[in-house]
């Protein structure tokens, strides 16, 4: 086997792996060029190892790269996708190496991955490698088409009633751009710093926030935000899946500390399911770490269906 650098001409190949190792969970070469382009940032690492076979064809990738949101100069994240055909011939092994050796080199004390607790050879391959657990995300799912609106007759009401309205990322850029885009990207800062983690959150950046919302995966009339005396006071936002025409994922949802228990997520997240619904999704996935008890709650309350845990790993160097 030949462990060689990643190369712009690589991405085509980067992006199959990735699809042909999680189907599911596929995405297309212009959402990985825009996801590379958001990378502006230089103190934050990101690199690309291929392991070609003896036809010299890649197998195998290795990515390693710095969480933006959780930044942490000396932990890194480790992704290895090895195609299902050609595993268990050392190429994992090989890139996981190559993955600390890379890490180390640049000071680097530890690396995260994660894995679907029902992906049994995944769950030996770090096991036996010396990774441990350090916390579980519950993915679900909802049936759009299932989905039943009269059980939530009283919940928009009730928030309407307090003088909240909830209106569209879309309509506010148009009325007031550069005002719509610092309030939402607030709102979501001041959000994402609730979400439940081992790790703290670190500083967000405005400039990736406008490429996100320039970029081809969000969804500007599916972006909802709460409003209240003029502030957004909650965020609920889908994005589109890109090889699923009829599935979304959601974003994150969340409400300013002083007004949550007063049913707005729960209005938000009817917002996301009412856009489903009328332009012919009939899939929602989302992702909520296990300790995040008020949110899994409204999940489960509209019907979201847990799938197996997704377990993210450490591996101390």
């Amino acid at each position: 086997m030949r462990i060689r650098p990643f190369e712009e001409r690589d991405l085509a190949t980067f992006v199959d792996i990735g699809n042909r190792c999680f189907p599911e969970y596929a995405w297309t070469l212009d959402d990985a060029r825009h996801e590379d382009a958001t990378w502006t940032d230089p103190k934050f690492f990101k690199a690309r190892w291929f392991v070609d076979d003896d036809a010299g064809n890649a197998v195998a990738y290795l990515q390693l790269n710095h969480q933006r949101g959780w930044f942490e100069p000396t932990r890194y994240r480790c992704d290895i996708n090895v195609l299902p055909e050609h595993r268990r011939r050392g190429y994992g092994s090989a890139l996981e190496r190559q993955a600390v050796s890379a890490a180390r080199e640049r000071g680097g004390r530890l690396l995260i991955g994660n894995t679907k607790e029902s992906m049994g050879e995944s769950l030996d391959f770090v096991s036996h490698r010396g990774w441990v657990e350090r916390q579980r995300s519950w993915e679900s799912r909802l049936d759009v088409d299932a989905f039943d609106f009269t059980k939530f007759a009283e919940a928009e009401p009730r928030v309407a009633r307090q003088g909240v309205r909830i209106v569209t990322l879309a309509d506010e850029l148009r009325r007031d751009r550069e005002t719509a885009i610092r309030k939402a990207f607030a709102i979501e800062e001041l959000c994402r710093h609730d979400i439940p983690s081992v790790d703290r959150a670190t500083e967000g950046s405005l400039e990736r926030f406008v490429m996100e919302v320039d970029g081809p995966q969000i969804i500007l009339d599916a972006f909802f935000l709460a409003v209240l005396d003029g502030e957004y006071i909650g965020i609920s936002d889908l994005w589109r899946d890109s090889d699923n025409s009829r599935g979304l994922y959601q974003g994150l949802t969340g409400v300013h500390p002083a007004h949550r228990s007063k049913g707005i997520a729960m209005a938000l997240k009817l917002q996301t399911v009412r856009y489903a619904r009328a332009n012919g999704k009939a899939l929602i996935k989302t992702w909520n770490d296990t300790r995040n008890r008020p949110m899994l709650r409204i999940n489960e309350a509209m019907g979201f269906v847990k799938q197996p845990a997704w377990i993210e790993f450490e591996k101390r160097l």
